[in-house]
């Protein structure tokens, strides 16, 4: 990349493209509420065993109801848009 530059006197130019557009945004909302989910869900249902005294009963029915919950957020909020989007083209 110097030797570029000290022989042709331009300056190199940038790999990394400046903007990533909406689609890299609407990635990371998906994928942190995908994870978000099982995990808040998971450890209320940790906290209700440690409460109650049960061993291991609440955590995975937190876990599966943070799956599920947070499937139906994302359907909710980005899989109604795409479907509406493409019936008004």
């Amino acid at each position: 990349m110097l030797v570029f530059y000290a022989m042709t006197n331009e300056k190199p130019q940038k790999l990394i493209p400046t903007d990533t557009g909406p689609g890299e945004d609407v990635a990371w909302g998906m994928v942190s509420t995908l994870v978000a989910g099982p995990l808040v869900w998971g450890g209320i249902g940790m906290l209700i065993d440690s409460l109650i005294g049960t061993t291991r009963i609440f955590l995975p029915l937190g876990i599966v109801l943070g799956f599920v919950v947070s499937f139906y957020i994302v359907y909710v909020r980005f899989g109604r848009e795409t479907d509406t989007s493409l019936e008004e083209k």
